[in-house]
């Protein structure tokens, strides 16, 4: 059954990493049912056409899987994934049997598990305005406090900071990015010149072994950027690249091989152990007890900016819920914007992202490129 699952996965809109993630919560299920029922007993069950010890199992692991009331949002994640794939296997085997439609009924009955709730902190992990503020005085290239040695890691460093908070990148869409993701063209209506990044799949060789993936087919967009942060990614190709014949891909190691996923990590890593006290403290405090900023926090980040300023533009929540869907690559369904919508008025976000990023424009044009 389980390959039948892995087939599955394949024809729905889902990249390589979300697949592997759901098929290591099916590998948990059958260990379990090896476990709690004999070895290959869930296959057995389903051979065999006993939906009632299929339902067995599938009542078994989740009353398994809530044992422990302070489950977490894995567990979550784990129990939709094997109560999809059950219901699958149900739905098709329900047009021989009326048992297998039962089972389908039940597994709707049983609904899916809710979302431990954490106080504040599915929303909260915008960067407070002190610690952003830091660690943009850390991250730039011409700054004392900068951890890194050599211009063109620095530079590098500052790119992806910058691709990151302003673009709203994914770690593994920056990973993706190649030197000429970068578009550039002239506004019609303006005569203006724009810039953008189109961020999708690249067909390059790719000898990472945690290989980068588009998250689903929302994610694969165009993002406009300012001419800065284009004058930015041009510098850094032209000037800080460590390139190789066989790779194109935009961020590189010193060696001229793409970057890795935990090289992103490991920045940030760096930078964070080089904040104010007070700066790491108010992380700390508004994050739940995080001792280091991840990339991700960079998106939230931007995530939240972005909402307050589709707002500030043209005050029409769904317009601005419908931009923050195509910017950051979301489904038409999501309810990802409204999260952001929450974050943006707490505290001093509405106040300060305009400051902020005013501050961050102005560093970017005091560096001679």
């Amino acid at each position: 059954c389980l390959p039948v699952w892995s087939l599955s996965l394949r024809t729905q809109a889902y990249s390589e990493n979300p697949r592997k993630l759901r098929l290591r919560h099916l590998d948990v299920f059958y260990r379990f049912c090896d476990e709690r029922f004999g070895l290959d007993s869930f296959d057995e069950a389903v051979s065999e056409g006993n939906a009632a010890r299929t339902q067995d199992m599938v009542e078994a692991f989740y009353l398994d899987l809530t044992s422990d009331p302070q489950y977490n949002t894995t567990v979550v994640q784990r129990w939709t994934t094997v109560r999809g794939f059950v219901q699958e296997l149900a739905r098709r085997l329900a047009l021989s049997s009326s048992d297998w439609s039962a089972l389908s009924s039940a597994l709707f009955a049983m609904g899916k598990m809710r979302t431990p709730m954490r106080g504040n902190f599915r929303f909260v992990r915008a960067l407070p305005s002190i610690t952003l503020i830091d660690l943009l005085s850390i991250a730039n290239p011409s700054s004392p406090r900068n951890p890194f040695r050599g211009e063109p890691l620095r530079w590098r460093n500052w790119l992806i900071f910058n691709l990151l908070l302003l673009a709203g990148l994914r770690r593994g869409e920056a990973m993706l990015l190649r030197c000429d993701s970068l578009k550039r063209d002239v506004d019609p209506d303006t005569g203006k010149w724009v810039s953008w990044l189109d961020v999708t799949t690249s067909f390059e060789i790719d000898p990472r072994s945690s290989r980068p993936s588009m998250k689903t087919e929302h994610s694969h967009r165009q993002i406009p950027i300012s001419a800065d942060l284009a004058d930015l990614f041009e510098h850094y190709v032209a000037e800080c690249r460590s390139a190789h014949k066989d790779n194109a891909y935009l961020l590189t190691a010193r060696s001229g091989a793409p970057l890795a996923a935990e090289s992103i990590s490991k920045v940030f890593v760096s930078l964070s152990a080089h904040l104010e006290p007070k700066a790491r403290k108010r992380f700390f405090d508004r994050s739940g007890g995080k001792e280091c900023v991840s990339p991700h926090d960079l998106r939230h980040t931007c995530a939240t900016a972005r909402y307050a300023m589709f707002m500030a533009h043209a005050p029409d929540r769904e317009l601005a819920m419908q931009r923050m869907r195509a910017f950051f690559g979301w489904s038409e369904k999501s309810n990802m914007p409204a999260l952001y919508a929450r974050a943006a008025i707490q505290e001093d976000l509405l106040r300060t992202w305009s400051d902020l990023f005013e501050q961050r424009t102005n560093l970017l044009r005091e560096l001679k490129l």
